[in-house]
């Protein structure tokens, strides 16, 4: 993908692998993507705009539904993704039940829940 060495000083890319029923669907944040594609996710605008997005994104457009997944990020979550619920509510609408988060500070696996909506 031309990017630099992982963990280097030039490293401010994002890689994401979503495994979901056999496939596997890698991501990268937007702002380094040769393929960016728009995020039809009802989820926070930051998250639109990360690797896990575009995985999830990838998944999506591919009919992927259901089960259980894993998530594997080179980065932890950022605050978006993780505790503001951006991986869970991609989760959640694509019906996965069960996800594996594996990142730099470890593998925890989650319940999807439906996500928090704000009211408008």
């Amino acid at each position: 993908m031309g990017l630099p060495p992982a963990g280097s000083a030039e490293d401010y890319s994002t890689i994401a692998k979503l495994e979901i029923r056999g496939e596997n669907f890698f991501g990268i944040n937007s702002g380094d993507n040769p393929n960016p594609r728009p995020i039809t996710f009802r989820v926070n605008p930051i998250t639109k705009t990360h690797a896990e997005a575009d995985a999830f994104q990838q998944a999506a457009d591919a009919g992927m539904r259901g089960g259980k997944a894993r998530l594997i990020v080179d980065r932890d979550l950022c605050a978006a993704c993780g505790l503001r619920g951006g991986v869970n509510s991609m989760a959640w609408q694509l019906g996965i039940e069960e996800l594996e988060i594996i990142t730099p500070s470890g593998n925890k696996k989650i319940t999807v829940k439906p996500p928090n909506r704000r009211r408008q």
